[in-house]
C-alpha cells in the first residue's frame, strides 16, 4: 500500500492587461489593503470593523452577522468600474455553510440603495438559487445562474464574473470553469452611482458575508476563458497545502487496504471525487472489473490507485489486489447470463426482442397463439393480448443452456403511444428550468420521430424531503431533487420510478453511493414516494433503471458505477428491499434509455408503451385544453306587439372542450341586431352576439403583490374591491414612500386596473399608512402584507399582516402578526362607506384562545385566510414556513377556538422552504386550497391541496387534506409572453359570475421590478382540477366567438269561441229536412245566426254548456253537399263556424 501526493503544475502569471484593482489579503494587521495592480489609479481598500484576529497572514476572515452589526466587510474605492462596458471580477474566497444556504452579496459594485442599480455575485445555493452573477440597471435585474451549486462550504473557491458588453452576455466561472452564461441588457457602465462598492456587504438587508477572502481583482475588460483559468490556477497555489490536505482526507476516508478476490470489485469513489487507475487492466480494470484466472491457474496481482484532486492539487493511495482463480461452473455461468435477458411485462406490438447478453445467444422456442416473436413481438389483435413467450439462452463459450418463460402483455400498435420519462439539464429560472424544476421527472408523448412534452416541459414527479419536515419548518438541508428517472411497469400493472436522489440543486446528498429513490403510481398523475432502496454497493449508483422480470418474478435494477461499470441486482419486492441478490456486472438490454429528440435541455430518460386511456388521462391533466364546440342556442318566441330586449335572449353560451369538459360564458348581444326585431311585424329574425371574453390589462396593476379582488354587496349595490401589498421595486417591508395599504373600489373589475387609474376613472385610497396605530396602540410602520377581504360574522373584514419597528428603528418583518380590521355599520345594520379609513375598526391581532401569539417560536404570522364549511369557520395562515389551521367563532374573530394544527408543509424542491398565501374555494363537493410555494421571486409557484366539502369533515385533521405532488400553476409562457413567479392567488368572481383567479407574477414592466397583479378566468378540466393558464383562443375558439339565435314574432291569434255546429238530415214525406245543432262549450251564453242554401235561422240564446237545434225544410227529394255558416257571439267576441253536410236523397 502506497501513499502519494500530487505535484502542482507550473502556473502562468495573472493577466495584467485591464487590471484596475488587485487586493491581496495577506496583511497581518491594520485595516488598509493596498491596490497592487500595475500602474493602479485606484486607491486602497478599507476593511470596516476589522479585528486583529481577522488576519491570518494569507487571508481575511469575514465574520458575517447582520448588516447593521459590528461584523467586518471591505469597502472598495468609488467608481471602480465607472463607464466600463465590459468587466471581470475575480474573488478567491471561502463561504460558510450559512452563506451557501442564504441570501448575500459576495461583492457589490453600486451604492447603498437596492432600488435601481448594482453589479454583484452570490454563492447562495438555497431558496432555489445557485451561484450567480447579476446586474441591475434602471430597476431591472438580470441574473445568470449556474445549473447546480458546485461549491463546498469552507473550501477555497475561485469565483469569476464576466460581463462582455460586445456580446451582451454575462458569464460565471467556478474554479476556472464556466458554469453559466446568459444574455444581459446592461453593463457596469449602466451602474451610474458607484459610491459604495464592497466585498461582503449587500445593498439589501442581507447578512454580511461569512467566510474568508484571499484575493480580489477587478478588470475593465472581459477576460477570455483561458485567462480566467490562469487566474484561478494562480490563486489555488496560495492554498496548495490546505487543498492537498483536503484531498488526502477524501482518500483516507475510503479506508483502503490490500485485498484478495475472484469476483468484481466495488470500488468506492467518495461520491465521484475519487478516480481509479490500474497497473494491469487485464487483471483488474479501473472500474473494478476482475478477470480471474481459470480453475487451477495461479493467482494474479494488480495495483489499484485511488486519486482525489481539488483544483489541480491531488493526493492518492495505492493498494494491491490479488485475483484468485474463478470457482463458477458452466451451468452457473449460463444461468447468470440468462438472468440478464428480460422481456418487459408490457410491450407495444412491433417491439424488437431485447439484445442477447454478450457471450450468449437467445432463441425463441415457443409463443402463445395470436402472437409472433420472430425478431419482433407482433400481435394482430386490436385489443391487448396476453402472451407467453419462452426463450432459450445459450452460453457461447460452454454451450450450456437455460430456458426462460415470460408473461407479456402486447398492446396494439394502432392505439398505443410511447411515453418518455426524463429530467432536464438545468438552465435558468427565467426559463422555468432552474435546478428545482429541471431535476424532477418530466413526461412527453411520442410525436412522429420526436416527442411532445407534457405540462409545458415542467416536472411532474418531484423527490420529497429526505426526512419529514420538522415542527419548526422545512430547512434547506432536507430538500431533495432527482435525476436520471426511469419509468417501468410493476407486477400489479401499475408504474414504478427509480431515480438518483440528489441534494437540492443537484449535488450529491450522500445516497448516490449505494441507494436509489423508488416511487410508484397507479395512473402517472399522482405518485407515492416509497423511499430509498439499498443496492448493496458503495461504488456509486448512476442512471438507475428497473424492469419487472416475469420469468423469475423479480425486479431487476441496473445502474452504472462511478467508475463506469454496468451493474445490476434483483429483488423480490422493491418496496421493502426484500430478496436482494449480490450485485453483479453486466448490462440488461431491457433497461436501456431513450433519446429525447426535440426536447430542449434533455438530460436522460427512458420510454415505455401506454394505452390510449392512459394517454387521454395524461393529456387531460398535463396537456393544453382547448374549446372545440359551441352549443346551439334555444330559439326565442315573442308575441306580436310585446316588449322585447336583450334580456329576453339566452344569457350564456355553452362551450365544450377537447378534454370532455364544458363551461359557459355570458353573451353580449349586438344592440343593432336586437333593435332589428320588430314585434309589430310577425316573422323570423336572426339576432347575433359575441361570447364575452373580457381581456384584462397585463399587468392589471403594477407593483401590487398578494392581490385580492372581492365582489361585495354594499347595501344592495354590487361593488368590486381590490387590495394588495405595495411591492415597488420588490421592497415590501419598508417600501419607497413608506408602508401603506392601498385599496380600490369600482363598479366593475376593469375599473380597478391601473388603466382606469391613469384614465381618471378611479383613484387608489390608502386605508392604512405608516404611523397608524393598531387597537393596542402599537405603531404600524411597514409590511401591510397579503391583505384579503372576507365577510366574517356579517361584517366586511380585512385579514392582513402589519409589522412594527425592530431593534434598529426600522420596520422588521419578524414583528409582523396576522391581524383583522372590520368595516363598521350604522344603527340599521348598513355597512358604512369602505372607502373612508375612519369607517374601519382599528386592526387587532388574531391570537390563540388563551390570548397568546399564534407563533410561539418566531413570532411572525401572516397570509391569513378565512373559510366556512359545514357550519364551522376556520382560519388558515402561514407560520414557520407552513400552513396552519384552527377553528374560530365569527362573533369573536380575534380569537381561535382550537389549537393551531399544521396541515401542509413544503416538501418538494418546487415549494422548498415556504408554503404560504392560502385561499379556499368550494366546487362540486371539494374544497380547493391554493397556496404559494418557494420563496418570493421568479421561482414562486402555486400548489394545490383538496379536502371534502360540506360533509362535516374536521378540517383541522391533516389527514383531511390531500396535496398535489406538483404545482397547479407555475412559471411559463402565456399568450406568447413569459410569466415568472406566479403565485399568491385568490379565488374571486366577475360581473357575469365567472370564477376568477387573481394572482401576482414578477415582471419588469415599465422599468419596475416588483410583483404585478394579474386577473384571469378559471376553467375546470374534465378530471376536476382547475386550469389557471387557459389562453384566449383556448378558452373560446375564434370560430366560436359569434353566436346567433332565432327570434320568432308570432301574429296575434284569431279570436275563438268554444262553439260547434253539426248538420244532420231526415226524410219527411219524401222530402229532405236538415237539422242544425249548435253546442255552446263556453261558460257564458252565446247568440248565433245560421245561413245556408235553404234559409236562415237565429238562436237568440244558447245557454252555457247547452245545445240548441233548428230545422231547414228543403222541399226537395235530394240535395247536393254544402255548408251552413254559423256566426256565434259572446262577450264581444264573434266566431264563424262552417258546418258542412253531405248529399242526401229520399225515396
Amino acid at each position: 500500500m502506497v501513499l502519494g501526493m500530487g505535484v502542482a503544475p507550473a502556473v502562468a502569471e495573472v493577466p495584467a492587461g485591464g487590471l484596475v484593482a488587485e487586493y491581496l489579503f495577506d496583511e497581518t494587521t491594520g485595516s488598509s489593503v493596498p491596490n497592487t495592480a500595475p500602474d493602479a489609479a485606484l486607491g486602497a481598500a478599507t476593511v470596516r470593523n476589522v479585528q486583529a484576529a481577522d488576519w491570518t497572514g494569507s487571508s481575511l476572515t469575514l465574520r458575517g452577522g447582520a448588516k447593521t452589526s459590528t461584523g467586518n466587510w471591505v469597502e472598495l474605492p468609488d467608481n471602480i468600474l465607472s463607464g466600463a462596458e465590459s468587466a471581470t471580477v475575480v474573488a478567491e474566497v471561502k463561504a460558510s455553510a450559512a452563506m451557501l444556504n442564504g441570501f448575500h452579496f459576495l461583492w457589490n459594485i453600486g451604492n447603498e440603495s437596492s432600488a435601481t442599480e448594482y453589479f454583484f455575485a452570490s454563492l447562495n445555493c438555497g431558496s432555489g438559487r445557485s451561484p450567480l452573477v447579476g446586474i441591475k440597471a434602471g430597476g431591472i435585474e438580470q441574473l445568470v445562474q449556474s445549473g447546480s451549486c458546485g461549491v463546498t462550504a469552507n473550501q477555497w473557491v475561485n469565483v469569476t464574473s464576466v460581463v462582455d458588453g460586445a456580446t451582451g452576455t454575462a458569464s460565471l466561472y467556478i474554479d476556472g470553469v464556466r458554469v453559466a452564461q446568459g444574455s444581459v441588457a446592461a453593463t457596469p457602465a449602466d451602474v451610474v452611482d458607484q459610491s459604495l462598492n464592497t466585498i461582503g456587504r449587500a445593498p439589501w438587508p442581507d447578512p454580511l458575508f461569512q467566510g474568508a477572502v484571499s484575493a480580489f481583482r477587478v478588470y475593465d475588460r472581459a477576460l477570455s476563458a483561458a485567462e480566467v483559468a490562469e487566474v484561478s490556477a494562480a490563486d489555488a497555489q496560495a492554498h496548495a497545502a490546505e487543498l492537498q490536505a483536503q484531498a488526502q482526507a477524501i482518500v483516507d476516508g475510503l479506508g483502503l487496504v490490500d485485498r484478495e478476490t475472484s469476483s468484481d470489485l466495488d470500488l468506492p469513489t467518495a461520491g465521484g471525487r475519487v478516480t481509479w487507475t490500474s497497473s494491469d487492466p487485464a487483471v483488474v480494470a479501473a472500474d473494478g472489473t476482475v478477470a480471474p484466472p481459470l480453475a487451477g491457474e495461479p493467482a494474479a496481482q494488480a495495483q489499484l490507485t485511488a486519486t482525489a484532486s481539488i483544483r489541480g492539487v491531488s493526493a492518492s493511495k495505492t493498494i494491491t489486489v490479488t485475483v484468485l482463480a474463478s470457482t463458477e461452473t458452466a451451468q452457473q455461468r449460463a444461468e447468470r447470463l440468462a438472468g440478464r435477458f428480460v422481456i418487459p411485462s408490457v410491450v407495444e406490438s412491433g417491439t424488437a426482442l431485447p439484445d442477447a447478453p454478450n457471450g450468449a445467444t437467445v432463441a425463441v422456442t415457443s409463443v402463445s397463439a395470436g402472437v409472433t416473436a420472430d425478431g419482433t413481438i407482433v400481435s394482430e389483435s386490436d385489443e391487448a393480448t396476453d402472451a407467453v413467450i419462452t426463450v432459450r439462452v445459450t452460453d457461447e463459450s460452454t454451450g450450456a443452456t437455460v430456458d426462460r418463460t415470460f408473461d407479456v402483455r402486447v398492446l396494439p400498435a394502432a392505439t398505443t403511444s410511447q411515453l418518455l420519462a426524463y429530467n432536464r439539464v438545468p438552465t435558468s429560472v427565467t426559463e422555468a428550468n432552474n435546478a428545482d424544476v429541471a431535476l424532477s421527472m418530466h413526461l412527453a408523448l411520442e410525436d412522429g420521430d420526436g416527442w411532445t412534452p407534457l405540462n409545458e416541459n415542467y416536472g411532474i414527479f418531484f423527490a420529497k424531503t429526505s426526512t419529514p419536515p420538522p415542527a419548526n419548518g422545512t430547512s434547506e438541508g432536507i430538500i431533495r431533487s432527482l435525476k436520471d428517472p426511469h419509468l417501468f411497469r410493476l407486477a400489479d400493472g401499475g408504474f414504478g420510478v427509480v431515480a438518483t436522489r440528489t441534494a437540492r440543486g443537484g449535488a450529491a446528498d450522500g445516497t448516490q453511493s449505494a441507494r436509489v429513490l423508488f416511487a410508484r403510481s397507479a395512473d402517472l398523475r399522482s405518485y407515492e414516494e416509497v423511499g430509498m432502496i439499498d443496492l448493496g454497493v458503495t461504488s456509486g449508483v448512476n442512471q438507475p433503471a428497473a424492469v419487472y422480470d416475469t420469468a423469475s418474478d423479480r425486479y431487476v435494477v441496473t445502474w452504472t458505477s462511478d467508475a463506469g461499470a454496468a451493474m445490476y441486482t434483483t429483488f423480490t419486492d422493491l418496496a421493502t428491499g426484500a430478496g436482494r441478490t449480490t450485485a453483479q456486472r453486466g448490462t440488461i438490454a431491457a433497461t436501456a434509455g431513450a433519446a429525447g429528440s426535440g426536447i430542449p435541455n434533455y438530460a436522460t430518460g427512458n420510454a415505455l408503451p401506454v394505452d390510449a386511456a392512459t394517454v387521454d388521462a395524461l393529456q387531460v391533466r398535463f396537456g393544453r385544453i382547448a374549446n372545440t364546440g359551441l352549443a346551439e342556442l334555444d330559439a326565442v318566441t315573442v308575441e306580436e306587439g310585446a316588449e322585447f330586449s336583450a334580456a329576453d335572449l339566452p344569457q350564456r353560451a355553452g362551450l365544450s372542450y377537447d378534454d370532455g369538459s364544458d363551461a359557459s360564458r355570458a353573451i353580449a348581444w349586438d344592440a343593432a341586431s336586437v333593435d332589428a326585431v320588430d314585434t309589430s311585424t310577425p316573422g323570423t329574425y336572426e339576432v347575433t352576439g359575441t361570447v364575452k371574453q373580457t381581456e384584462y390589462a397585463t399587468p392589471f396593476a403594477d407593483e401590487r403583490a398578494d392581490p385580492s379582488v372581492f365582489r361585495y354587496d354594499w347595501n344592495g349595490q354590487e361593488k368590486f374591491l381590490m387590495i394588495a401589498t405595495e411591492d415597488i421595486y420588490g421592497g415590501n417591508i419598508n417600501p419607497q414612500g413608506g408602508g401603506h395599504m392601498p385599496i380600490r373600489i369600482a363598479d366593475s373589475i376593469e375599473d380597478l386596473s391601473d388603466e382606469a387609474i391613469d384614465a381618471g376613472r378611479n383613484v387608489e385610497i390608502d386605508l392604512l399608512r405608516r404611523g397608524d396605530t393598531d387597537a393596542d396602540g402599537g405603531v404600524m410602520t411597514g409590511c401591510f402584507w397579503a391583505p384579503e377581504y372576507h365577510v366574517i360574522g356579517g361584517k366586511l373584514s380585512i385579514l392582513f399582516m402589519p409589522c412594527y419597528n425592530g431593534a434598529n428603528g426600522q420596520p422588521d418583518m419578524w414583528t409582523g402578526r396576522a391581524s383583522i380590521m372590520q368595516l363598521q355599520q350604522d344603527a340599521a345594520g348598513n355597512d358604512l362607506d369602505p372607502a373612508v379609513p375612519a369607517n374601519w375598526s382599528k386592526p387587532q391581532k388574531v391570537l390563540r384562545s388563551g390570548g397568546g401569539a399564534l407563533n410561539t417560536v418566531q413570532g411572525i404570522s401572516l397570509d391569513m385566510t378565512y373559510l366556512e364549511d359545514s357550519g364551522q369557520s376556520y382560519y388558515i395562515w402561514q407560520m414557520l414556513g407552513s400552513l396552519f389551521i384552527a377553528k374560530m367563532d365569527p362573533a369573536n374573530p380575534t380569537r381561535l377556538t382550537s389549537e393551531p394544527v399544521r396541515i401542509l408543509a413544503p416538501e418538494y424542491a418546487w415549494d422548498n422552504t415556504i408554503a404560504e398565501g392560502p385561499n379556499v374555494f368550494a366546487h362540486d363537493g371539494v374544497l380547493y386550497l391554493i397556496y404559494s410555494g418557494s420563496t418570493v421571486g421568479d421561482s414562486y409557484t402555486t400548489g394545490l391541496a383538496t379536502a371534502t366539502a360540506g360533509a362535516g369533515a374536521d378540517l383541522t385533521d391533516p389527514a383531511a387534506w390531500s396535496k398535489l405532488n406538483y404545482p397547479i400553476q407555475k412559471s411559463g409562457v402565456f399568450n406568447g409572453s413569459w410569466q415568472l413567479g406566479t403565485g399568491h392567488g385568490m379565488w374571486s368572481h366577475d360581473e357575469d359570475d365567472n370564477l376568477l383567479y387573481v394572482f401576482h407574477a414578477r415582471t419588469d414592466h415599465d422599468g419596475l421590478s416588483g410583483r404585478d397583479m394579474f386577473v384571469r378566468r378559471v376553467h375546470w378540466a374534465a378530471d376536476g382540477l382547475p386550469v389557471f393558464d387557459m389562453e384566449a383562443d383556448e378558452e373560446v375558439a375564434p370560430g366560436n366567438r359569434t353566436v346567433s339565435v332565432t327570434v320568432t314574432v308570432e301574429a296575434e291569434p284569431e279570436p275563438a269561441l268554444d262553439v260547434t255546429a253539426v248538420v244532420t238530415a231526415r226524410c219527411v214525406a219524401g222530402k229532405v229536412v236538415q237539422v242544425l245543432t249548435v253546442t255552446n262549450g263556453e261558460s257564458v251564453p252565446v247568440s248565433a245566426t245560421a245561413a245556408g242554401s235553404y234559409g236562415t235561422k237565429t238562436f237568440a240564446t244558447v245557454g252555457a254548456g247547452k245545445s240548441a237545434s233548428a230545422s231547414f225544410t228543403t222541399r226537395l227529394g235530394a240535395i247536393l253537399p254544402g255548408t251552413i255558416s254559423v256566426t256565434a257571439t259572446a262577450g264581444g267576441e264573434t266566431v264563424t263556424i262552417p258546418a258542412g253536410y253531405p248529399a242526401v236523397a229520399c225515396g
